[in-house]
């Protein structure tokens, strides 16, 4: 399909059409922001058998506000032409959390991601049909991602107590999470120092014993 026929197609089903990009090749690149979750199933209808899906990401719209402001990134190929849908999960007013249908209806490899984000963010899909957890323990709480300790934080606190005090947050919070191998209250070793191997138990021969 051509842009002006993308253009077309998303006009007639959402309302709106895409921006476009082009790289140095020519290669054409469409964004298109649906503020608001709904009209999404509509522009996977349209799109369906003309498009195929490539993934889905959730991302935080702000770096200092990731838990509340989460965009969904559709991302289709279109021939030679690649679409991107972004979907806005909140309400800019509240900030509440809003839901998403499901496009597995048109697009059946949707199934992996949309799961992927029902478990890890907490985010609702309306519509799914097998909206159960892929990876994580059903004891843990939803959107449990949300709460991990990232990994700049974990590379920072891995020369102090920083890093098992988050750990043992965590472990509070989830009371059947394994446990670190180390205590929390051990100090660790600071950067470029190295800890002395622990003395060896002495042998019987050591001991003025004979060895039997």
């Amino acid at each position: 399909m051509t842009t002006s026929s993308l253009d077309s197609l998303l006009l007639a089903a959402v309302g709106a059409a895409p921006t476009w990009t082009y790289d140095v090749r020519g290669n054409a690149f469409g964004h298109l922001c649906l503020i608001r979750p709904e009209p999404l199933a509509d522009a996977a209808q349209a799109l369906a058998g003309k498009a195929r899906l490539c993934t889905i990401t959730v991302y935080p719209e702000r770096r200092d506000d990731p838990g509340k402001r989460r965009n969904a990134a559709y991302h289709f190929a279109v021939g030679g032409t690649l679409l991107t849908l972004t979907v806005r999960l909140y309400d800019p007013e509240t900030l509440q959390k809003l839901p998403v249908p499901s496009i597995t209806p048109w697009f059946r490899n949707a199934d992996w991601n949309e799961r992927e984000f029902i478990e890890m963010f907490n985010i609702e899909v309306v519509g799914h049909p097998n909206p159960k957890r892929l990876f994580l323990d059903e004891r843990l709480d939803a959107g449990i991602m949300s709460k991990l300790i990232p990994f700049s934080a974990m590379a920072a606190g891995a020369a102090s107590n920083t890093l098992w005090e988050q750990i043992m947050e965590t472990k509070h919070a989830a009371p059947d999470a394994k446990r670190p191998s180390k205590r929390p209250d051990e100090a660790l070793p600071e950067a470029g120092e190295t800890q002395e191997p622990a003395a060896p138990e002495n042998t019987s021969a050591e001991a003025g014993g004979e060895s039997i």
